[in-house]
C-alpha cells in the first residue's frame, strides 16, 4: 500500500498494526461502528477502512494527551452496581450481547455478594472499567452449561454456592468485560482476585475455573491465562486447574501467596 486514503482498505492484522492495538480491541472498534468494512466483503478475509482506522488512532492519541491516569477502586459488585455492570456490557458488545433481566443478576449478588469483582472509575461507582463474574457452582452444573445442555442464564440462583462451607470450590467464569479504553484494568482485577482467594486459604480455595470463549476478545483473555482446552465438552470450553503449577501471572501470584501462608503456619506437635 503506497498511500492511504478514504478509498483504501486493509486486512484486520494490518489494521491492528496501524492502530497499535490487539485483535480484541480492534474488533471492538469494528463492532461499535467506528471502523467500517469494505462494502461487499465477506466475514472471512474482510478488509477495513484505513480512513476510519486513522480517525480512531487520532482520537486515541488525543485522549491519551488529555486524559489523566485512572486510579480506580476495586470492590465487589453490589445490588446497586448491577445496572452499572450491564452498561459496560452494552458499551463493549452493543446489541450483540444477550442478557437476562436486571433482577436476575441482582438476585445472584444477594445470594452471594462475592461473585462479581469490578474496577470502578471513582468512589462514586458511576462507571465500571472492568469486571469479572465468577460463579461458584457444583461441577455438574458447570459441565451442563459448557456442553450446551442449558444456557448460563438458566442457572438457578439456588444453585450458586454462598461460600458458607469450608473446602474447595469450582467456579464458572461467566463473564469478563473490560472497557477497551482501559485494558490495563484486567491486570488490576487479577491481582486483587488472587489476593482475595489467598486470604481465604486454607478455609476456602479454588480448585478449578471453567470458561467459555464466546467472543474473539474472550478467546484472547483465556489464552493469556493459559486455560487448557476442554474440547471433550465443547470447542470453546476451557479449564484452569488452580491446584497445579501455572504459567500465567495470576496463577503464580495465587500459588506463591498460598506457599508463603503455608511456610508461616506454626509447626504442629
Amino acid at each position: 500500500m503506497n498511500k492511504t486514503s478514504s478509498q483504501h482498505y486493509v486486512s484486520s492484522s494490518e489494521g491492528e498494526k496501524l492502530l497499535g492495538v490487539d485483535t480484541g480491541r480492534f474488533f471492538y472498534y469494528v463492532q461499535s461502528g467506528q471502523i467500517a468494512k469494505e462494502p461487499g466483503s465477506k466475514k472471512r478475509g474482510a478488509r477495513y477502512s484505513v480512513a476510519d482506522i486513522l480517525k480512531v488512532k487520532e482520537k486515541l492519541a488525543n485522549r491519551r494527551r488529555t486524559q489523566k491516569t485512572v486510579h480506580g477502586i476495586v470492590d465487589w459488585i453490589g445490588v446497586d452496581d448491577v445496572l452499572t455492570s450491564l452498561q459496560l456490557d452494552y458499551r463493549v458488545y452493543g446489541s450483540e450481547v444477550f442478557l437476562a433481566d436486571l433482577s436476575y443478576y441482582a438476585e445472584r449478588v444477594k445470594r452471594n455478594p462475592y461473585v462479581a469483582f469490578a474496577v470502578f472509575d471513582s468512589p462514586k461507582r458511576e462507571r465500571i472499567l472492568a469486571y469479572v463474574s465468577l460463579l461458584p457452582l457444583p461441577e455438574s452444573v458447570i459441565l451442563e452449561v459448557l456442553r450446551g445442555e442449558r444456557h448460563e442464564t438458566k442457572i438457578n440462583t439456588e444453585e450458586i454456592e454462598s461460600y458458607e462451607r469450608k473446602g474447595g470450590y469450582t467456579l464458572l467464569a461467566e463473564s469478563v468485560v473490560i472497557d477497551p479504553d482501559h485494558p490495563e484494568q484486567f491486570s488490576t482485577l487479577l491481582k486483587h482476585l488472587a489476593e482475595y482467594w489467598c486470604e481465604q486459604y486454607p478455609d476456602r480455595y479454588i480448585t478449578k475455573i471453567y470458561a467459555q470463549a464466546e467472543s474473539r476478545q474472550g478467546d484472547i483473555l483465556i489464552q493469556k491465562l493459559y486455560f487448557s482446552p476442554r474440547e471433550d465438552l465443547a470447542p470453546n470450553a476451557h479449564m484452569l486447574n488452580m491446584m497445579r503449577p501455572g504459567a500465567s501471572r495470576f496463577v503464580r501470584h495465587f500459588q506463591q501467596c498460598i506457599a508463603e501462608k503455608r511456610n508461616n503456619e506454626p509447626a504442629r506437635d
